[in-house]
């Protein structure tokens, strides 16, 4: 009766299992729970029912068998379900959305990740669409340097060694260009007679 047929569940799974049995002409003396042809779990009394615990990930065929006080069985139609390995969590730590860089820019990023089972292999970091670096051993951190001027969008990706991936929230940071001065005049080494008034020009931008 439960679970449903196609049922999905996350690894390490625990998987309540329940079955409906009856005999006309008798009683039923325990339902046995088998996935494929292993036996999993047996019930002696109603309601029947069995929790497999620690389920890996993979995909399962569930049955149960009713023997009755005569020695009689017979055996349900198979449920097919389906235990996943989790999805890891991924997030950007630093810097946080709207920080606001000088160019030629020092970005550090570090970003935190896990996963409920296996560990993570990697986390790759993105400007949009383009990888920019990648971690492979926690803390996740990288440096992205020499950014130039623009606005851009941050995303980390966690690769689990189950070979589930997630990806972060984008952190939108700005990088501003300083302005550029020089000085038109006087020129380098001009020579001047005192007292003299020096006319000074710059250019800037």
């Amino acid at each position: 009766s439960s679970p449903s047929a196609g049922s999905t569940f996350v690894a390490p799974a625990t998987i309540a299992i329940n079955a409906t049995a009856a005999d006309s002409d008798g009683t039923v003396s325990k339902v046995d729970f088998y996935q494929g042809t292993t036996l999993i779990g047996t019930d002696t009394t109603a309601p029947f029912s069995f929790n497999w615990t620690s389920v890996g990930a993979g995909g399962y065929s569930l049955t149960a068998k009713a023997t009755d006080d005569r020695g009689g069985t017979t055996t349900s139609g198979a449920v097919a379900v389906t235990v996943n390995n989790p999805v890891p969590t991924v997030s950007i730590s630093s810097p946080t959305p709207g920080t606001i860089f000088n160019a030629p820019a020092t970005v550090a990023i570090s970003a935190s990740a896990s996963v409920g089972v296996g560990t993570i292999s990697k986390v790759d970091f993105y400007q949009g669409t383009t990888l920019i670096g990648t971690a492979t051993a926690a803390p996740f951190n990288f440096n992205w340097n020499n950014v130039g001027a623009g606005s851009y969008n941050l995303t980390a990706t966690a690769t689990a060694s189950t070979g589930t991936v997630a990806t972060s929230t984008a952190v939108a940071v700005t990088v501003n260009a300083l302005p550029t001065v020089s000085i038109v005049a006087p020129t380098a080494s001009s020579v001047f007679t005192a007292p003299g008034t020096i006319g000074m020009t710059a250019s800037a931008a």
